[in-house]
């Protein structure tokens, strides 16, 4: 007995079709490789600032967390009552770090884009 063959039911629609039709098929294929691509590197490039603002802001949150515990241990070295020359060394360090941790909140406020 001879097997019969089924017709395919797989038809190519390019088959027959025009030159210009392949032509812009094959173009459209290009661009649309290149727009998967271009996606792929704006991905890329996006979970890379998030990172970075991440490690930014973790490094910001460690700075200020030192900030205020350095200015409540000259707190408390003031309040132990020390010699007026130690003191102003307190002071002069109080007021560095002030001016430091003034200096960093600016900074946070420059690089942060408006809501």
């Amino acid at each position: 007995m001879a097997q019969s063959r089924r017709p395919s039911t797989h038809r190519n629609p390019w088959r027959g079709a025009p030159a210009w039709a392949l032509e812009l098929r094959d173009m459209l294929t290009v661009a649309l490789e290149m727009d998967w691509e271009i996606m792929s590197a704006i991905d890329d490039v996006l979970a890379q600032a998030e990172a970075a603002a991440q490690e930014n802001s973790d490094a910001e949150d460690a700075a200020m967390s030192l900030l205020v515990a350095l200015a409540k241990a000259i707190a408390d070295l003031k309040a132990a009552g020390t010699d007026p020359a130690t003191l102003a060394r307190i002071q002069a360090l109080s007021d560095t770090l002030k001016a430091k941790a003034a200096q960093l909140a600016a900074a946070v406020v420059a690089g942060t884009p408006a809501a």
